[in-house]
């Protein structure tokens, strides 16, 4: 039976300190918990009602049924799915960059970040490199928007401006508002493609380590100043897939 000390510690857990602190973090959800199950993730509590259970079969040694209040206890969601999983952080594995590999300057928003994550992979992105301030991807609204692509990426985080220095001999692609136009573009190199955030695009420092700068044209009257995050990165990595 799950105690009141086990439901404490895992609502420390929609706090990044508390995840950085027990080095665990949450799931939620039948898709991303079944994502994560078949993953090489450490699971290590899975929880889930009654009532998810009738509908719903998970064969784990693991499970564990609680009430419907211990769950929106322990819940990071406004409304409870019926079912947790307590997840170990995974030590970070040496990045090696092989292929396109994706670089996020000053992504805040969780659901652009998950989004980008899940888009990145669809299009076949194995490798995300994050600037030290984006949003954690422990968070829970990045796992949730992931729908569990998560579990099969690579993404570390580093001082952007060093790694870039680091790869000068590479191509390095910036979506910026002035570049060359992504649908004209016959032809893409392996490289790192920069992503900036939502509402200051690629910061200044990194700009000069652009090779490539790159654009989505607007369609002529439109005033919109920019896109966001998630969107320009999917349909820049769409276009770079066509022409794989």
């Amino acid at each position: 039976m799950i105690t009141k000390n086990t439901i404490k510690t895992i609502q420390s857990l929609k706090q990044s300190k508390y995840r950085k602190e027990h080095q665990l973090f949450i799931v939620e959800g039948r898709k991303t918990v079944e994502e994560l199950l078949h993953s090489s993730f450490e699971t290590q509590a899975l929880y889930a009602t009654e009532r998810f259970l009738k509908e719903y079969a998970i064969q784990d040694e693991r499970l564990e049924t609680v009430s419907e209040v211990q769950m929106e206890q322990m819940s990071a969601l406004d409304t409870p799915p019926g079912v947790l999983a307590v997840v170990k952080i995974p030590d970070p594995a040496p990045f090696k960059e092989q292929g396109m590999v994706l670089a996020l300057d000053g992504i805040a928003n969780p659901g652009n970040m998950g989004t980008i994550i899940r888009t990145a992979e669809w299009f076949g992105i194995r490798q995300i490199i994050c600037s030290e301030d984006c949003v954690e991807i422990w968070n829970s609204k990045v796992i949730q928007a992931t729908m569990g692509s998560i579990f099969r990426m690579q993404i570390g985080y580093t001082d952007l401006e060093k790694y870039l220095k680091s790869f000068n001999a590479r191509v390095v692609y910036g979506a910026l508002l002035e570049g060359e136009n992504i649908f004209k573009k016959d032809r893409w190199e392996d490289g790192i493609i920069v992503i900036g955030s939502e509402s200051h695009g690629i910061r200044s420092n990194l700009l000069p380590l652009i090779t490539h700068p790159i654009t989505i044209p607007r369609a002529k009257g439109s005033v919109t100043e920019s896109l966001n995050a998630s969107m320009a990165t999917g349909i820049i990595l769409s276009t770079w897939a066509s022409k794989e």
